[in-house]
């Protein structure tokens, strides 16, 4: 099993709840997947259709990082 951790920041984006963010994403990744799988057919070499998302955690950004 392989892990893969992504970073994604956004410096407009404003309103809604971490939750619903999370949730949005979470659909827009898990669509994404089963497209590109369906592009690709028997050539997609990461088996994008194998791929879950485990978790999506939206944080509030450190002062330090405004």
């Amino acid at each position: 099993m392989k892990r893969v951790v992504i970073e994604l920041t956004h410096e407009e984006l404003a309103g809604g709840s971490n939750a619903a963010i999370g949730l949005k994403l979470t659909d827009l990744i898990i669509q994404s997947l089963q497209w590109w799988h369906g592009q690709l057919g028997t050539k997609d070499p990461l088996k994008l259709d194998g791929w879950r998302v485990k978790s999506i955690e939206v944080t509030e950004p450190s002062p330090g990082e405004r």
